[in-house]
């Protein structure tokens, strides 16, 4: 063999080899990748964070260990009984900019991965203990949640019947329906799912409440309250019949009109009727009691106009005078027809 066609094999088993090992490391480079995306604890839980936002909630409880069981729920100490009509993806915020933190193996092999990311631009955070369940081919690991990925929000709503989210109208009482029929608040546990805070609020004609955000860490209990205040429809609407009420009082024409928060006691004689007249409403602010709407003590002024003969000298004279009262309501329920039920107790 020639020198020259030594040296070209030589080159070419050079050139072969460094192919091939380059091939090798490739191969090796997307095997380790792989198994970083799809084979690793930071890959499952990123699968599953890639399916909340996408609001594939069917794909994310499909992954292993994700399905809120009986079991799984009774393990992590959850109600088993909890309500699964917040898992929707027409309710769930968007979620971007997720990353995993930290990943972190306890001594029995189960990994710790935190999350963090942005629901609706507002960072969120949740921590999943993930395991190995087996492996691909004997080299490409599987894994599943070794605890529920969900946790359940308490949510109480109070001084009403419902609570909005998103466009769904959800009634606790349907969710828990032993809860006594005229209760004043009403509660329900919900199946939520993590890294998404879901916005609560009411809003009806006599009441309202102001957003808040139920937000769930896997494997925890969450209170949140739908806190119901009074509108102003409301106040007006009560307002507007505690008027007729002691419009009918003054009505009366005694000196103690029955029923009625005001009155007067005359010593002498009274000739003819009594004539009563209205001076000061009592303002009504209405606050939540422990079974109904009420208020606090309320202030009015009524007027008496009377002609009374002295026992004294039998002299005739006309009385005009005002008399203070205070009242309260001691009960304002808003009926399910929407028309109110109105109890007036007469301060002693």
């Amino acid at each position: 063999m020639a020198v020259g066609d030594s040296h070209a094999l030589r080159r070419a088993v050079l050139l072969w080899s460094g192919l091939g090992a380059l091939l090798l490391l490739t191969v090796v480079a997307a095997f380790g990748a792989v198994q970083r995306a799809y084979y690793s604890p930071t890959g499952f839980v990123e699968g599953f964070v890639a399916s909340l936002s996408s609001h594939d909630v069917s794909e994310a409880l499909a992954m292993p260990g994700a399905a809120p069981t009986a079991a799984a729920l009774q393990a992590a100490h959850l109600p088993t009984g909890a309500s699964r009509e917040l898992l929707r993806s027409d309710i769930l915020p968007n979620i971007r900019e997720a990353a995993v933190v930290s990943d972190t193996a306890a001594r029995d092999g189960v990994h710790t991965v935190v999350v963090h990311a942005t629901a609706d631009g507002r960072p969120v955070a949740a921590s999943f203990r993930v395991r190995q369940t087996g492996a691909v081919l004997g080299m490409l690991p599987t894994w599943e949640f070794a605890s529920t990925p969900l946790g359940v929000a308490r949510i109480t709503v109070a001084h009403a019947v419902d609570f909005t989210v998103g466009r769904h109208t959800v009634s606790p009482r349907a969710a828990s329906p032993d809860q006594p029929a005229g209760a004043f608040s009403v509660s329900a546990d919900y199946l939520a799912l993590p890294l998404s805070p879901l916005e609560l609020s009411h809003s009806s004609k006599y009441v309202r409440a102001a957003p808040v955000d139920a937000a769930v860490s896997p494997g925890t209990v969450t209170e949140t309250t739908v806190d119901g205040q009074p509108t102003p429809a409301f106040t007006t609407e009560v307002q507007k019949q505690v008027n007729g009420f002691l419009d009918d009082c003054a009505k009366q024409k005694v000196l103690q009109p029955a029923g009625c928060p005001f009155g007067a006691e005359i010593d002498d004689r009274v000739q003819g009727d009594p004539a009563w007249s209205m001076v000061t409403y009592p303002v009504v602010r209405l606050q939540p009691g422990d079974n109904s709407w009420t208020t606090g003590r309320m202030v009015g002024v009524a007027h008496l106009k009377v002609t009374v003969q002295s026992l004294f000298d039998g002299t005739i004279a006309m009385r005009s005078d005002d008399v203070p009262f205070t009242m309260s309501l001691s009960s304002v329920v808003i009926r399910p027809d929407g028309s109110l039920a109105i109890v007036v107790a007469q301060d002693p």
